[in-house]
């Protein structure tokens, strides 16, 4: 049984009429507040200049047992920032 492909290719079309751009609206983004901690993952740690660090924003930082575990299972360290 010899099935071959059918290569059509779409072509898609845009209206750009309908597009506008009004030059009185502006709109900014908010950015969340900092919590003041930071999670080094996956075994960097503060000392280190690299790898991912994580930033919560304010009233989303885990609890002490979910950061407990994250440091024994994934090797990473929460740091509270003295402001």
């Amino acid at each position: 049984m010899n099935e071959t492909a059918n290569n059509t290719t779409e072509s898609i079309t845009l209206d750009y009429s309908k597009l506008t751009a009004d030059s009185n609206e502006y709109k900014f983004v908010k950015y969340p507040e900092e919590s003041g901690w930071k999670c080094y993952m996956f075994g960097s740690s503060p000392n280190t200049g690299y790898g991912m660090v994580y930033n919560p924003s304010k009233g989303n930082v885990p609890n002490w047992f979910v950061r407990w575990m994250m440091k024994i299972c994934l090797g990473c360290t929460w740091v509270k920032e003295e402001n």
